[in-house]
């Protein structure tokens, strides 16, 4: 008498078919594992935990298959894994039948871009004739340390328009930036100011 139970192999996850077989116990005779092309048989049998003389439920031989599919699938193989016992009297022969479709190559690896900010080392002002360093430092929002981006240096160009805007408000001031890397990661920044202050109208 033969019964048979298959397990395809899709990389992941394994899907099985349902067994039709009795829950019975079986006297092993052999073992034998076919067809598989990818991977050494010796290293499927390694992990095949019935052996001749062994009392195996249908079970321990569903859990062997699921051992071998999974060695399969592990090494990229695609296919199936089907299994069958041969039954003579109170012996039985097990016979892992494995239809390999060869190796399938792993999805490339996903490669996760991090992106580094530079860190603020000092902050300085030139051109700044009606309002202090130490008042547009403060004013500029940003402190030794902190990471520079555009869109922060955007913001802080802005808070220091707008103390000008508070602090004197007669003066029409434009801005640029040099920013100079040094050790460590940081750069130091220098705000160029120009103030421009409008000519009194002729009498």
């Amino acid at each position: 008498m033969r019964r048979s139970l298959t397990a395809l192999l899709l990389m992941s996850p394994l899907l099985a078919t349902a067994p039709a077989w009795a829950d019975s116990s079986y006297t092993v005779s052999r073992v034998v594992i076919k067809g598989s092309k990818s991977v050494p048989t010796s290293q499927l049998m390694a992990v095949v935990q019935e052996h001749a003389g062994s009392k195996v439920t249908q079970a321990d031989i569903i859990a062997d298959r699921d051992a071998i599919a999974k060695v399969l699938s592990d090494a990229n193989v695609t296919g199936s894994v089907g299994v069958s016992i041969e039954t003579l009297g109170h012996r039985s022969e097990v016979i892992f039948e494995v239809t390999d479709q060869g190796i399938q190559a792993p999805p490339p690896p996903v490669v996760q871009t991090v992106l580094v900010y530079p860190k603020l080392g000092t902050e300085s002002f030139d051109g700044n004739a009606s309002v202090s360093s130490a008042l547009l430092a403060s004013a500029s929002g940003i402190n030794p340390g902190d990471e520079i981006t555009t869109p922060i240096l955007q913001a802080a160009a802005q808070k220091i328009l707008a103390y000008y805007g508070v602090a004197n408000p007669k003066v029409t001031v434009s801005l640029r930036t040099t920013n100079t890397p040094i050790n460590g990661g940081k750069i130091n920044i220098l705000w160029h100011i120009t103030e421009t202050t409008p000519k009194p109208k002729a009498k």
